[in-house]
């Protein structure tokens, strides 16, 4: 419901998509994430789909109880010192570059750090955002290939990902593929 539901507007589009079973949002913004706490969506999962390391948003993402992106080690430890002063632990999706922003795949090292070393970050989950727009699954499919290697190193490790999953408007309206958990 990004970008305020394409113009339908987040929150319109939000209970359509509720009414229809969808329990999980995606939004790009704070102001967003609290729009959709303020009208009455209070245990659906909002995930913010854009990292930060700017103190007073992370504050006011925990506070709102929303999955935030971790998408450099920076990030992660920027949302590991929050949680930590709020003394609780704020859940996290792992953010993939896969030709759109996150960890880069050359570097799964950096990665399993995150895992490693973020003990007020529950880590439920990985993501890319699919950058496609064209008619290409060739495309596609390679962005996904490449995410997969890294699913993989982070399963040999020894780590469990929890939900997996792909942002990316175009791609997965016209991908099936793109549909993973």
């Amino acid at each position: 419901v990004s970008g305020q539901g394409g113009g339908v507007g987040a929150v319109r589009l939000a209970r359509l998509l509720r009414d229809a079973g969808v329990t999980r949002f995606g939004v790009n913004s704070v102001e967003e994430a609290q729009l959709l706490r303020e009208s009455g969506f209070e245990t659906e999962e909002i995930l913010m789909l854009r990292s930060t390391v700017d103190r007073e948003e992370l504050e006011r993402l925990v506070d709102l109880s929303v999955v935030c992106t971790v998408s450099s080690v920076d990030t992660g430890l920027a949302l590991n010192a929050v949680a930590e002063n709020r003394s609780t632990v704020a859940e996290a999706h792992i953010q993939v570059d896969t030709g759109f922003g996150g960890f880069l795949i050359s570097e799964p090292e950096k990665i399993l750090l995150a895992y490693r070393s973020l003990p007020n970050v529950a880590l439920s989950g990985i993501y890319t955002q699919l950058h496609a727009v064209t008619g290409k699954s060739q495309e596609v499919d390679g962005q996904l290939k490449q995410f997969q290697q890294v699913l993989e190193a982070i399963h040999q490790a020894g780590f469990e990902t929890g939900t997996v999953h792909a942002a990316g408007s175009f791609a997965l309206m016209h991908f099936d593929c793109a549909r993973l958990d």
